[in-house]
């Protein structure tokens, strides 16, 4: 909050500067627009006033759609409407037909509503009591005429669609119906439904049909006949025998009528192999008394050697009618699978016939719902369009229109204000296109690599050259230059302090010869030997703040002439050393200036260089990067932004070493 404040404090600042510099743009604006008013004023004629009042009485709907407009968007359609040209030339040609010897004049007509209500205040101005009456009246009669043509013309519009709508529909419907007679005919779909559900049940007997045998060839694949023979005594085959009937267990071996007649050598085998183990159990019964010498234990076991070749017959047999068994089986699956293909193939046909059909019902069912829409639509138009549906009336007619005279004294403000905003938009545009630098936030703002060494008070230093004395009236000066001679002193440096300083600007007209001559006087108050030298060798004037002649100085001592000592001269201020530039000299730049520094470097404790701006001068630069810092000067509301960045880059290209800028002019 206190950044904001500051930067509105110092925009406000920079403001008043400019309307100081300025003052008489806004001045001129206002006489300007003060002279305008006063001739409008003198200028217009007496008016006449006519008023008339409108009322909203409600809203209006088509087929139960409510159409209700937003009352902003509503009224501010209506007001442009009735302030349209298309309805004054209408009112016109109507006040022309009905009284052929008026004169028509210019009328105004302003529209408004009266605030937390539902009425219209229509107010015409105009140079002719009688016509501006009448175009008031005019203005409201034709607009509820062409109200009311818009909606006839609407009505019409929205008919006339209707009506193409029906026609589009009524030959798409003719034309799906064309579509569903002759697919029915073609694809013979009358019985199309009922022949797709037994084509269904058909097809999922036959699966079920076919995973049985396909789960008996399984088992005839896995098992030997010992185990299906085992199987089969374990199991009794069951048929479905009514409501109370069962079905045996599909996942075992159930035979059918042709295999049950084969099944006469597996029950041969089967009573052999009983038998065989019968005499085997009898000839152990009998070793438990007999010896296997014993004659009755040889006939058992030729008994048994013939029982074993009778079970190997039949086993043969038994495996023989099994083989049978499953090429049966295979081949009736072969079968049942091609016929079910078949009959997938004829569901999948009948079922993308069915749901053709059923797209092209549901089009015509559409078709048809879209057709009764459309109709309902039209009888709503038509009740629409027989009902009263203008939801503004005219309440009171235009009332006699009465003399109205100027109101002089608000012209003559609008002009005042009129002059003075255009004055102060005036001053916005120049203070924007003006980069002159005006405050302490603008300047750290557009160099924030520089520190503020110091701060100049604006007006202190009428003329620019007045000289400070040690016990100086201007206390806010003096202790400007103090504040300015301690920044310098108690600087943070790195290695030897700087002594040898030079003060300059980026252009002329900046201070800098009076800012360097005062820094030398205040450093001298403190006791320092200070050399104050005018290195501005073009037109330098250090000479003239200290009233000495020019005729020897730092030019003499470049060329040689003269010695340093031979040219500096005593000031009437202890401790302080002017040395003058001396006659002009053309090209300074091209002589030697570091030997002269080096001769003055040990005799003094600061030495002061008043130097030319960057951008006018060369020598500045030339010299600059000798010395052992900078001191830039920067004047408010006249130093620009932009050239003193230029000035800067300059010396920051040579690699001078700016210890700082001075702000000079502060207000």
């Amino acid at each position: 909050m206190m950044d904001l404040w500051a930067k509105a404090c110092v925009m406000g600042r920079r403001y008043l500067v400019v309307l100081r510099k300025y003052w008489w743009i806004p001045a001129a604006t206002v006489g300007l627009g003060l002279s305008v008013s006063v001739w409008r004023g003198m200028h217009l004629a007496d008016s006449y006033v006519s008023s008339a009042q409108m009322v909203i009485t409600g809203q209006f709907q088509i087929e139960g759609t409510a159409r209700v407009t937003e009352t902003g968007d509503y009224l501010g359609t209506q007001f442009a409407l009735m302030t349209s040209e298309q309805v004054a030339q209408r009112a016109r040609a109507k006040i022309q037909a009905q009284h052929p010897d008026w004169i028509p004049v210019q009328v105004s007509l302003d529209v408004n509503q009266i605030p937390r209500t539902t009425f219209l205040l229509l107010r015409a101005t105009g140079g002719e009591k009688l016509y501006t009456q009448a175009f008031l009246d005019g203005v409201m009669q034709e607009y509820m005429a062409l109200k009311k043509e818009m909606r006839a013309e609407k009505s019409d519009d929205m008919n006339s669609a209707i009506r193409n709508s029906q026609i589009l529909l009524e030959k798409e419907f003719d034309a799906d119906q064309r579509e569903l007679i002759n697919f029915q005919e073609k694809n013979k779909l009358g019985f199309a439904p009922s022949q797709f559900n037994s084509a269904g049940e058909f097809l999922s007997t036959l699966e079920r049909e076919l995973a049985s045998l396909q789960t008996e060839l399984n088992l005839l694949n896995v098992l030997n006949l010992d185990q299906i023979i085992d199987r089969s005594q374990q199991i009794t085959p069951r048929t479905t025998t009514g409501n109370g009937g069962q079905q045996g267990d599909r996942s075992m071996v159930s035979l059918d009528p042709t295999f049950a007649s084969s099944y006469g050598p597996m029950t041969d085998y089967q009573r052999a192999k009983g038998n065989v183990l019968e005499l085997k159990a009898k000839r152990e019964e009998l070793l438990k008394t007999w010896t296997p010498a014993h004659p009755g234990i040889r006939a058992i076991d030729e008994d048994i050697v013939r029982a074993e070749k009778q079970m190997d017959n039949y086993q043969q047999q038994s495996i023989d009618v099994l083989k049978m068994r499953k090429e049966s089986i295979q081949y009736r699956i072969k079968n049942l699978e091609s016929l079910s293909q078949q009959w997938a193939t004829k569901a999948t046909d009948l079922s993308q016939k069915l749901a053709e059909s059923d797209r092209i019902k549901l089009k015509l069912e559409r078709d048809r719902n879209q057709y009764d829409r459309l109709i309902t639509t039209q009888h709503g138009v038509k009740q629409w369009n027989d009902m009263e549906q203008e939801p503004l009336s005219i309440l009171e007619s235009a009332s006699i229109a009465v003399l109205s005279k100027p109101n002089v004294s608000k012209i003559i403000f609008e002009g005042f204000a009129t002059g003075l905003v255009a004055g102060l938009a005036l001053l916005f545009l120049i203070d924007k296109t003006n980069d002159k630098i005006g405050s302490i936030v603008e300047c750290t703002g557009n160099f924030r690599e520089h520190a503020v060494l110091g701060q100049i008070p604006h007006d202190e230093m009428e003329g620019g050259l007045a000289l400070l004395v040690p016990y100086d009236p201007r206390q806010a000066l003096l202790e400007a230059f103090r504040s300015l001679r301690s920044s310098i002193l108690f600087a943070p440096v790195e290695g030897t302090r700087p002594k040898a300083l030079m003060v300059t600007s980026a252009e002329a007209s900046e201070g800098k010869t009076a800012i360097a001559a005062n820094l030398a006087a205040t450093l001298a108050f403190s006791g320092a030997k200070t050399l104050l030298v005018d290195c501005n060798l073009v037109n330098g004037r250090l000479h003239e703040i200290f009233d000495t002649t020019p005729d020897r100085g730092l030019a003499n001592v470049l060329q040689q002439q003269v010695k340093w000592t031979e040219a500096v001269v005593q000031t009437n201020i202890d401790n302080l050393y002017l040395l003058p530039r001396g006659e002009a000299l053309a090209y300074p730049a091209e002589h030697y200036f570091g030997a002269f520094l080096k001769d003055v470097y040990e005799e003094f404790d600061y030495i002061i260089f008043d130097s030319g701006s960057v951008l006018d001068n060369v020598d500045a630069l030339s010299f600059a990067p000798i010395v052992d810092g900078v001191l830039f000067v920067i004047r408010f509301a006249q130093t620009s932004a932009g050239q003193a960045t230029r000035a800067l880059a300059s010396l920051n290209a040579r690699q001078v070493n700016v210890l700082g800028l001075i702000c000079n002019d502060v207000g």
